[in-house]
């Protein structure tokens, strides 16, 4: 039993023998996935500037 023989079944065991192949497989995946979280935080910070603009400011002073 050599040190290639247990890595490569320890890789079976856990599976990341095929994660990195599929990994270099899906790189679109990856690319839609950002994306999509870009989307999502302009989206965020767009709202909480047009909220920001539209709520209304209280002061309250105490005499």
């Amino acid at each position: 039993v050599t040190e290639d023989d247990l890595r490569q079944s320890f890789e079976r065991v856990t599976g990341e023998a095929e994660e990195s192949a599929a990994a270099l497989q899906k790189p679109g995946v990856v690319i839609v996935s950002v994306l999509v979280a870009g989307a999502i935080l302009v989206a965020f910070a767009l709202g909480r500037r047009v909220g920001r603009k539209r709520s209304t400011v209280v002061e309250i002073v105490r005499v």
